[in-house]
């Protein structure tokens, strides 16, 4: 039997004749993968499903199959709640909370800016030119403002 010299088995080498191989590995292992093959095929087809009870009786698999796994479930879910550790009970004191009266704050609130669209009559300039009739838009600029809110009372934690 050849072996490849190099290391890497899709790049072309020189071949040498190995002593330890006499090529009848090949057959064997062509044998054993045949033998496999065969087993296999007939096993599949030959081999039927088994079914218990009569042809004529009506069966439902699938209803039954959910009734019994939704029973179960629940039994061992009944089961697991009822017998789950229970936690321990400590005694925490109230937490102390203070009243913090109603008062007056002076807040900052951003007014936006406004667009406003006017109609132009047409009109003579002060240079004589007649003006035709159109509209302009105006902007005012958005501003901060400043208000007075009131916030009621409440209870804050110390």
């Amino acid at each position: 039997m050849f072996r490849r010299l190099n290391k890497f088995p899709l790049l072309p080498s020189k071949k040498i004749k190995d002593e330890r191989f006499d090529g009848k590995e090949g057959v064997s292992m062509k044998k054993t993968l045949s033998l496999i093959l065969v087993v296999s095929l007939i096993c599949l087809f030959a081999i039927t499903s088994a079914e218990a009870g009569s042809k004529l009786r009506p069966r439902w698999p699938g209803p039954e199959i959910a009734i019994g796994a939704l029973l179960f479930g629940g039994l061992v879910a009944h089961h697991m709640a009822a017998h789950a550790r229970q936690p321990e009970v400590v005694y925490a004191p109230p937490p102390q909370v203070e009243w913090v009266p109603g008062h007056w704050e002076m807040t900052r609130e951003w007014v936006p800016g406004t667009w406003e669209r006017i109609w132009i009559p047409g009109h003579y300039d002060g240079r004589g030119h007649w003006m035709a009739s159109h509209y302009i838009n105006r902007q005012a600029p958005g501003y901060y403002e400043e208000r007075r809110v009131w916030v009621e009372g409440y209870y804050r934690q110390r």
